[in-house]
């Protein structure tokens, strides 16, 4: 099993959408992915033969980066633009290494941690190139916030292989800094 994680549209999407509707009223500041018990979710028990990530060069303060290399994920750090938004060659880095390893290796199943279908239309994107790598027999799942996740990507993942919506593990897989602690999965 080889997990890909899109970990701006997981975090940005339960920060943004999921969060107000599931905790209203509770500061934005607070809201925190738990990355061990989501990688645990979308891991399912099984051996993980590679874990890939693709982000932003984060703040020296910044430890998550540091955390999911210690999950034994391999990272793809990028320079933001100079207004401080992050590059698309973030995803593209992202597919990259996902085309490598449905090359490379035998089928098995791949895990893909995102929501984002975008470019689906113009066969670019995530969902385009899952439809690829789905075709060389790899089996597909998809883990993504279901409130946010693109709508064809959702359809492909539930037609041909898995759909995980994120919700059924909200309290699992984030908690509010100071205020809530997360659940065991």
């Amino acid at each position: 099993m080889y997990l890909f994680w899109d970990n701006s549209n997981i975090h940005y999407s339960g920060l943004d959408t999921v969060f107000p509707m599931i905790e209203p009223g509770k500061q934005r500041e607070l809201y925190r992915t738990y990355f061990k018990n989501l990688f645990e979710l979308a891991r399912n028990g099984r051996t993980v033969e590679g874990a890939y990530a693709a982000g932003s060069v984060p703040p020296p303060s910044d430890d998550l980066w540091a955390y999911l290399k210690k999950l034994g994920i391999d990272m793809t750090l990028l320079d933001k633009t100079a207004d401080g938004k992050e590059q698309d060659s973030v995803d593209m880095s992202l597919q990259t290494n996902m085309f490598r390893v449905a090359l490379d290796n035998s089928p098995g199943t791949m895990v893909l941690l995102t929501g984002d279908g975008s470019g689906g239309a113009l066969g670019k994107g995530f969902l385009a190139d899952l439809q690829r790598i789905h075709k060389l027999g790899w089996n597909i799942e998809v883990y993504a916030w279901e409130s946010t996740c693109n709508r064809y990507l959702k359809e492909f993942a539930e037609q041909n292989g898995v759909f995980v919506p994120l919700e059924k593990y909200y309290y699992s897989i984030t908690f509010l800094k100071g205020e809530r602690v997360v659940k065991p999965l």
